[in-house]
């Protein structure tokens, strides 16, 4: 029998028990009253959802009527910024070359039109316009004013969008065309990535005229002497110390060695009575000057001014005295990307960066507009024909520290001196780099 102490203790208990289970339900009750209230109520805020594929959306719902008719509103935020590179190319002419200077309003360059072009389309924001670092900007190749390209090629991180290419070139002038866009992976440098690259340099073959004979538009070059032409060019071929081909580059600085892969003469062909032809030049990589000299050295051997044995003797330490080509003939026609494309070409994620998909076209741009510009412009100004008469200034021999170029002799010295002139008074379009440094 239960003590009325003890049973006095469970009552109290029991009735414990029972207050708080009725204070939980009508707690529970009150929080789901609240929650239905809150689906019901005009006023609700945004609710944000994010999706896998780097988009996020604000999804707006609003109560108009007490019938739950409603409205949704979507508002996309921008892709997140890929790493990509875009082929292109262009005429040179009348453009201050390729770099960009974005606080250089006057000089107006090509990468000033592709810049605007992205910033137009909304594939790049103007924040990354004003300051290129901010979108990781990097150029394969870097051609100075007149120089034109095949198909040059830039990476940079921009939104990805649809039908970007078409989209570009709806807003570039007709000398500059994009050939399309691919991504690339993360570590991708469009200049550090290149394996090799390819210019070619268009001149009239009178240039290769013998210096005893009248230089003139009719000349035409023999088969003599175009196999001289081929057997001088492949004297070049392989690894040398192109230090006297540059500006700035001692024969002890181990930057001044590069390879030369390949060197080819086209056959002549004939443009308005006068005759052409294509050297094309495949290297690892070229320096400042470095193709327009190795063409003057050509010429210069060819017509008998210097001696077979220049351009041995333009590998040793000695400073030889080498003028550059005029640059209106150089053209960058092709990069290459071999190692990338090997290992990241088939990987499911990235394309070979070989651009077959755009090879009519490009092949187009090159025959329609940049070698009838050349042409057209060479027998207008006759750079080269100018060119060529200032040739026998340069003795291409060991320079002396106390004379400069061209200034041994007395006809010499004269020749020098006009040469000087007319170059400061902007009558010799002679004062360009095919390439703009080391590459």
């Amino acid at each position: 029998m239960l003590s009325p102490t003890r049973s006095s203790a469970q009552t109290i208990l029991k009735a414990v028990v029972t207050t708080a289970s009725t204070v939980i339900q009508e707690s529970t009750r009150t929080i789901t009253e609240q929650k239905e209230e809150s689906i019901d109520a005009d006023d609700s805020e945004p609710s944000k959802k994010k999706f896998k594929d780097d988009t996020e959306v604000e999804v707006e719902t609003s109560v108009t009527t007490q019938t739950t008719t409603t409205t949704t509103q979507i508002r996309p935020r921008p892709l997140k910024k890929r790493k990509v590179c875009v082929s292109f190319g262009y005429c040179g002419a009348g453009y201050f070359g390729l770099q960009r200077n974005a606080k250089d309003k006057v000089h107006r360059t090509i990468e000033d039109e592709l810049v605007e072009a992205l910033v137009k389309v909304d594939a790049i924001p103007q924040a990354h316009a004003d300051d290129m670092s901010k979108m990781a900007f990097q150029r394969a190749a870097r051609t100075d004013k007149g120089v034109s390209a095949v198909a040059n090629l830039v990476s940079l991180k921009l939104s990805p969008l649809e039908n970007l290419t078409e989209l570009v070139n709806e807003q570039l002038p007709k000398q500059i065309r994009m050939f399309g866009v691919k991504r690339v992976a993360a570590s991708f440098n469009s200049k550090n990535s290149c394996d090799a690259r390819t210019y070619i340099y268009i001149l009239p073959t009178y240039a290769f005229c013998p210096i005893e004979e009248i230089t003139s538009e009719s000349y035409r070059v023999t088969s003599e002497i175009l196999q001289l032409i081929k057997d001088v060019s492949n004297e070049y071929l392989g690894s040398h110390n192109f230090h006297n081909f540059t500006s700035g580059k001692k024969f002890t600085d181990p930057s001044a060695r590069r390879h030369i892969f390949s060197i080819n003469i086209a056959d002549p062909f004939i443009e308005e009575n006068v005759e052409f032809t294509i050297i094309t030049i495949k290297g690892q990589s070229f320096m400042l000057h470095q193709i327009r000299k190795m063409i003057s050295l050509i010429i210069a051997i060819v017509r008998g001014i210097a001696s077979r044995d220049t351009i041995q003797q333009a590998y040793n330490a000695d400073k030889i005295d080498v003028p550059k080509a005029p640059p209106l003939g150089l053209v960058l026609e092709k990069l290459h990307y071999d190692r990338y494309d090997k290992k990241f070409g088939k990987d499911g994620q990235h394309e070979a960066l070989t651009w077959e998909q755009a090879e009519t076209e490009i092949k187009k741009f090159k025959e329609d507009i940049i070698i009838p510009h050349i042409i057209k412009k060479e027998i207008t100004d006759k750079s080269m024909f100018k060119w060529l008469s200032f040739l026998p200034c340069h003795h291409f021999d060991r320079l002396l520290p106390f004379y400069p170029p061209g200034a041994y002799t007395g006809v010499g010295r004269g020749l020098y001196l006009l040469q000087q002139q007319q170059e400061s008074s902007g009558k010799l379009d002679d004062d360009d780099d095919e390439n703009g440094g080391d590459e």
